[in-house]
């Protein structure tokens, strides 16, 4: 994380920074998309184990990295039931046509 000077500084490293999760957030809705379509069985769209193995990781990751733990749960299980929202509409959609 740079060092900033002023607010005009602090608020282009954040435009900065989004425009990375952005970019990220687009890509990992892709392979939501994918999962959507390959999965077979629309019971299988919400894992519960696969829920909380990436909770558990992404809680480690922020652990390593010295961030708000708690924090970071809450957006990523947020992000994650969305996720399954979208995985949910896919999956029925393209099985629609069965």
């Amino acid at each position: 994380m740079k060092n900033c000077n002023n607010m005009s500084e602090i608020r282009s490293e954040i435009d900065r920074v989004d425009q990375l999760i952005v970019t990220l957030l687009v890509e990992r809705l892709g392979y939501i998309q994918q999962a959507g379509i390959i999965k077979q069985d629309r019971d299988t769209v919400r894992d519960e184990w696969r829920i909380e193995d990436v909770v558990s990781k992404v809680k480690a990751a922020c652990a390593a990295e010295g961030g708000n733990i708690e924090m970071i749960e809450d957006v990523y299980r947020y992000l994650i039931n969305w996720s399954i929202e979208h995985e949910f509409a896919v999956y029925d959609e393209d099985n629609a046509a069965d």
